[in-house]
């Protein structure tokens, strides 16, 4: 018994060994080790005060200047951020001293090549072991993943939470016949501290419960079973940080305490569409932006939600057609040179014929639909989700969905070899049958 849990392990951490050599790699050819930014400092300065007892607040703002300085400014806000990321930096910083951003990247490296796994172990439930090789391979060699590890900030983290969460509806859609407690309860517990680290999944649910009661075949009550179990362990999970800042703050903030002026740069009647948004680009209304600014934070808050949400209740025509522009536009637009020479990325142009290998194989696995609708209903959940809250660039915000594109380049690159495998041996068979 024990010999085989203990051969279960040598594979995974065989990868895991393989893996974090080419995160050292990776790592070795930039030369500088660490990359910051505002918000990577403010992350930093949230996990020393922690250190310090103070609690997870910040107690200082950064801007970067024209000269692409960073610099220290007065408090002027308290951020409020997930406290995943500030909790794992304060690991390091209690372990090998603050600020002490090489070793950040180190563990960031560590968790990339536990990523690298989880795809391995992903890809045996939707693939088989025979091609499970394939999103392993995938996954560590999607530049984009290395090159936002070397940042200070959440992104390495929120994939590896977001790869957990599709290996356990794998599992869960895999098991779907006789659900399994446990797998239930992990699946919920991984979708809470993914929003920990950032919200995204928070509106997840309605499709989570309808794909579910699908693939009950419409039972509505073990549906509804395993869905709210799946619903308690998240609020389970979230629910400390709830009351944390019910209690510190007086207020209801789910996660963080900021993303309503970025919900109205994206939906207001002057968004630009295909430009990156920036906080002082003219899309914004002067004299709003004016009057809003005066007024405490919360009711900023209050109030760009307020207009953002009047806009889609008055033009649900136009809100759908701007989301969907904004997609096109700059959530599936490939990595271009200038954003790339702006992170510093290295590899970039592999973006592209990873966009289009994984749109592709997406087309190919409509169908077995049973078997990837998750895939698919995550990828067209997440892309619409932040392509309507704000104005980004694919590059950093499709990070999170780039581990569903890779199962589906794998889908397709499955079916290509087994389809090569077939008509090997069907020219053998007719070789053979000549021969006699």
């Amino acid at each position: 018994m024990y010999s085989r849990k203990y051969s279960r392990l040598v594979i995974p951490l065989c990868l895991f060994l393989i893996a974090l050599a080419v995160e050292f790699i990776y790592i070795n050819s930039y030369s500088v080790k660490f990359f910051i930014s505002p918000d990577g400092l403010t992350y930093s300065n949230i996990a020393e005060n922690f250190l310090h007892g103070k609690g997870l607040i910040n107690t200082a703002n950064f801007a970067e200047g024209a000269d692409h300085i960073v610099e220290e400014l007065p408090l002027t806000r308290e951020y409020v951020v997930g406290p995943i990321y500030p909790l794992l930096l304060a690991l390091v910083y209690g372990m090998f001293g603050f600020k002490n951003y090489e070793m950040v990247v180190v563990f960031q490296a560590l968790l990339s090549a536990g990523s690298a796994v989880i795809a391995y172990k992903t890809g045996e439930l939707l693939l088989g072991k025979k091609y499970a090789w394939i999103p392993f391979g995938l996954t560590l060699g999607y530049p984009l993943f290395a090159s936002w590890g070397m940042y200070v900030l959440t992104e390495t983290t929120y994939v590896f939470t977001i790869l957990l969460f599709l290996y356990f509806l794998a599992l869960y859609s895999k098991q779907v016949k006789r659900s399994q407690l446990r797998t239930i309860v992990l699946l919920g517990a991984a979708i809470g501290v993914s929003n920990l680290v950032r919200p995204l999944l928070l509106l997840f649910f309605p499709v989570l419960g309808i794909w579910i009661f699908w693939l009950k075949s419409w039972h509505l009550k073990t549906a509804l079973r395993d869905f709210s179990l799946i619903v308690i362990v998240t609020i389970l999970v979230m629910s400390p940080w709830w009351i944390r800042n019910g209690i510190k703050y007086h207020h209801f903030i789910p996660v963080s305490n900021y993303g309503s002026c970025e919900f109205y740069l994206g939906n207001n009647p002057l968004t630009i569409t295909d430009k990156y948004f920036t906080f002082d680009q003219s899309s914004f209304d002067p004299e709003v932006k004016a009057s809003i600014d005066k007024q405490p934070v919360l009711e900023q808050e209050k109030e760009y939600k307020q207009l953002a949400v009047t806009y889609i209740v008055k033009h649900p025509v136009q809100f759908l057609g701007r989301t969907l522009a904004k997609e096109i536009n700059l959530f599936w637009r490939p990595v271009a040179l200038p954003e790339a020479q702006g992170y510093k990325m290295i590899g970039y142009q592999l973006d592209k014929w990873y966009l289009c290998l994984g749109l592709a194989g997406a087309l190919l696995s409509i169908f077995y639909l049973k078997k990837y609708s998750f895939l698919l209903l995550f990828t067209l959940y997440y892309s619409f989700v932040v392509s309507m809250i704000t104005v980004v660039s694919g590059a950093r915000y499709r990070l999170p969905v780039m581990p569903a594109i890779i199962f589906f380049i794998s889908i397709a690159a499955v079916i290509v070899l087994r389809g090569i495998s077939k008509l090997g041996s069907l020219l053998g068979k007719k070789m053979t049958f000549r021969r006699l």
